[in-house]
């Protein structure tokens, strides 16, 4: 299998959908719903283009997949929000796991996605502390 050297909105989409799995099976989305098309919006405005056709090189589409599965998961975990478990004679439907799984591989997605965010930095300092266990010294 090739990597791909670029994406069609329609080819990010399909990947969206799948990264998804089974979650969007579960949230009845195929990849024509219209909450993977305003994921797709979301992706753009993130990566900061219009056009998705424009995007090539590997660090590029890197960056690029790393925000689409974000804003997969942002989506799917907004759906997901309004599920609520439920009993009956036939017995429990516990319909909120969908939204816990969405939930867990969102904060994953959202932390892959960080280094590709302008605002994301980190720094290292020194930090010195004075040892409590040290006698104080009589010349101060």
């Amino acid at each position: 299998m090739v990597a791909p050297a670029s994406y069609s909105e329609t080819t990010l989409i399909l990947y969206m959908h799948n990264a998804l799995a089974s979650v969007s099976d579960a949230l009845g989305w195929t990849a024509s719903s219209v909450e993977l098309q305003e994921a797709l919006n979301e992706v753009l405005l993130a990566y900061g283009v219009s056009d998705v056709t424009g995007i090539a090189g590997i660090s590029n589409l890197r960056k690029l997949r790393a925000l689409a599965r974000r804003e997969a998961w942002r989506a799917a975990m907004t759906e997901a929000a309004a599920d609520y478990d439920f009993e009956n004679e036939a017995g429990v439907m516990k319909r909120s796991q969908v939204f816990a799984q969405a939930q867990k591989a969102y904060v994953q997605a959202a932390n892959e996605a960080l280094i590709y965010d302008d605002q994301y930095n980190v720094a290292i300092e020194t930090v010195a502390y004075a040892d409590p266990y040290l006698a104080p010294d009589e010349d101060a």
